[in-house]
């Protein structure tokens, strides 16, 4: 292979007509009139990188360097020395190719993320046995009470009362997913707040009983938390963080983070904020269920616009939902 260009001995600014001449694993540097100008292995040769259609260089190990326009000719000659260069002109020729490849993997990712994840969550929680939901049902109960509930202080005869008073709506719901309610006291973390565990357990506190001006106010609120439970929200919600985390895993490479996720599951449970998607199913199905008890469903949106102004932090019942006047226009809307 022959390639034309200048020659540069490297102890001046001035070049001469030369060409490359190329026989095996020698490049040998020719003037016109077949003066041998300098030689090498085609290994010590330095090949500067192909950037758009400017000169290149081959640098000599004695200083001396070889200028040439003709780039496809190096590119053959690099790819002669090593397969992987000449690995930066191919790309940025294929710049096109890039971008499209970028933008599909981009729509690929994002696709994933706002319906695929959520599609393989919803598949996942609807299938886990009943004995994985009783053992994260029991783990997040377990680190409520040590960390932030404590016994209720309830009457137990006004326990009991509200019971009788949830039985038919209990009973109804379980039908479908059996439902325990119990009582807590979270005067001094949570508030006013009711909580859906993975089982069925639905927890509310003292102190949302205590802002309830009507029995069925409570059992509106009562209604949306068996929304949650009967549509696995707990479960999918968690298993969403997690694949997210395992997707980022994946991304980063760091595997390890993975198994980090899954013993901390009780806090992922715990800390969750259910999507607005998932509070607007939990909304429509109490309206529904209220509805067939008789019960109207502006007395759901009286306890939730007396939640309002009570909570901003993020433990609040209201913190993950969407905005209380939407959400109440939303139940009275469902309202034939």
């Amino acid at each position: 292979m022959r390639i034309a260009g200048r020659f540069f001995d490297g102890a001046s600014s001035r070049g001469r007509s030369a060409a490359a001449v190329v026989d095996g694993a020698m490049v040998t540097i020719e003037a016109d009139d077949g003066q041998v100008l300098a030689a090498a292995p085609l290994a010590q040769l330095k090949c500067s990188s192909r950037i758009g259609n400017t000169p290149r260089f081959l640098h000599f190990p004695g200083g001396e360097s070889f200028e040439t326009a003709d780039n496809d000719a190096v590119d053959r000659l690099t790819v002669q020395r090593s397969p992987l260069s000449g690995l930066a002109h191919r790309l940025e020729s294929k710049w096109r190719y890039m971008l499209l490849g970028l933008a599909v993997a981009v729509a690929f990712v994002w696709g994933s993320v706002h319906w695929g994840v959520p599609a393989l969550a919803r598949l996942a929680a609807f299938s886990l046995p009943a004995d994985v939901n009783a053992q994260a049902d029991e783990m997040v109960l377990t680190f409520l009470d040590r960390q932030l509930l404590k016994p209720s202080r309830l009457p137990p005869a006004e326990q009991e009362r509200l019971l009788q008073v949830f039985h038919p709506m209990v009973e109804q719901a379980g039908q479908v997913h059996p439902i325990r309610v119990l009582f807590r006291d979270a005067g001094d973390t949570l508030g006013a707040n009711a909580m859906a565990l993975p089982a069925g357990t639905i927890v509310l506190t003292d102190q949302l009983v205590a802002l309830a001006k009507h029995d069925e106010e409570l059992l509106g609120v009562l209604a949306h938390e068996i929304g949650h439970v009967i549509h696995r929200h707990a479960m999918r919600g968690a298993i969403q963080s997690s694949l997210m985390g395992l997707l980022a895993a994946l991304v980063v490479g760091d595997i390890s983070s993975v198994s980090s996720a899954v013993t901390a599951l009780p806090l992922i449970l715990t800390e969750l904020g259910y999507s607005r998607a998932f509070e607007r199913e939990a909304d429509a199905h109490a309206v529904k269920m209220l509805q067939s008890h008789g019960i109207a469903p502006q007395r759901l949106a009286d306890i939730l616009q007396r939640l309002d102004p009570l909570h901003t932090g993020g433990h609040s019942y209201l913190a993950t939902h969407p905005p209380t006047p939407e959400r109440v226009r939303a139940i009275l809307g469902h309202a034939p």
